[in-house]
């Protein structure tokens, strides 16, 4: 990891949140069943990426106009595609890559099975990229283990490191939040 993005802006990368980067910047975020999609234009430098921790806003029974618009996978594409959309990025130049969206994380109680938002969210984002003729690239998605992720928003480099429990239990800041 050393020399990856050294120098460069940092920006950490809250659930609900996406990012734009039209001047070269170093996001990260931590994975567990949410969902993490970059898009990057080699030929402009520019790079988004979102993290998403519901897979439809339809299923979300709330009133009026949510803020949190990358919350879910299904808005959080859309925003983003809109965004490169205004800046006159053709879509056949994206590089899509997809993150995140373990099992290994559960809600005390709760058979997994029960929720699955990982899986969901991996189909969802799937199923809508599909939708939009895009092509993934990359993707290090599912199985049960949570992930740290660095993307360099000019080049497009990703580095992920798969975390495990003890990884959540030295530093108690990387695990995920279900909300």
């Amino acid at each position: 990891m050393k020399g990856l993005g050294h120098g460069l802006p940092k920006v950490f990368l809250q659930t609900g949140d996406c990012f734009f980067g039209i001047q070269p910047t170093l996001v990260t975020t931590v994975l567990g069943s949410c969902l993490a999609i970059t898009m990057h234009v080699p030929q402009m430098g520019v790079g988004t990426i979102c993290h998403a921790f519901l897979p439809d806003s339809a299923e979300q029974k709330m009133g009026g106009h949510d803020p949190q618009v990358c919350r879910f996978v299904d808005t959080a594409l859309q925003n983003m595609l809109e965004t490169l959309d205004k800046v006159g990025v053709p879509r056949r130049d994206l590089v899509v890559k997809l993150f995140g969206g373990s099992t290994g994380i559960t809600m005390r109680g709760v058979a997994n099975s029960s929720y699955d938002i990982g899986r969901r969210n991996i189909e969802m984002a799937r199923k809508l990229l599909h939708f939009a003729r895009l092509n993934i690239e990359v993707e290090d998605v599912g199985g049960s283990q949570g992930r740290k992720l660095l993307f360099h928003t000019q080049t497009g480099e990703i580095w992920v490191k798969k975390l495990n429990k003890m990884d959540w239990k030295k530093n108690p800041a990387l695990a995920p939040v279900l909300r």
